[in-house]
């Protein structure tokens, strides 16, 4: 039943990296086009900025569980790289415990009341003229908080599996 449910949280994190990608990739492109019109055609677009925040915001959010899935986020390795994969799996363990299931839990927490709140209203971004709704987005900032918690907690259990039967560290999976 683990593994079932561990493989799918990574599957679920997998694939929000690949979204994020996207989206990165559609940012991009939006960039260069705001851009060309501005300087090329002197026509600035009333839209341009609420679309960078909003692909910028989501995919960064998106890619957070794919990168604690890939183990890739930031660490110094001066004494981690060193160390055996047990104490590895402990000193990643205390970092879960103390700081991120507190951090992501209140994020969470206050990033869903946000978002009801913001569907309640039928929030506009109040940015530019164009005025988009940003009920989505908070929406979606909810949803990779969450996924990230879940591949938070298949990533603690690995280190507590790792703890107990030794062995390869478990908390890395490629």
């Amino acid at each position: 039943m683990w593994s079932f449910l561990s493989n799918g949280v990574d599957r679920l994190s997998e694939w929000m990296g690949h979204v994020s990608a996207w989206l990165i990739i559609i940012l991009i492109g939006e960039v260069v086009y705001d851009t060309l019109v501005r300087y090329l055609f002197n026509a600035p677009s009333g839209w341009s900025y609420d679309i960078t925040y909003m692909l910028y915001g989501a995919a960064f959010m998106g890619g957070g569980a794919w990168t604690l899935l890939r183990d890739e986020h930031v660490r110094i390795d001066l004494i981690y790289g060193k160390i055996s994969p047990k104490s590895r799996a402990i000193a990643d363990a205390i970092g879960y415990v103390v700081f991120f299931f507190p951090s992501i839990s209140v994020l969470l927490y206050f990033s869903t009341k946000f978002a009801i709140q913001s569907w309640r209203m039928l929030e506009g971004s109040g940015e530019t003229v164009w005025n988009p709704p940003i009920y989505p987005l908070k929406t979606v900032l909810c949803v990779t908080l969450l996924i990230l918690l879940l591949q938070g907690i298949v990533q603690f259990v690995r280190c507590i599996i790792t703890i107990k039967e030794g062995g390869k560290y478990l908390g890395h999976q490629s």
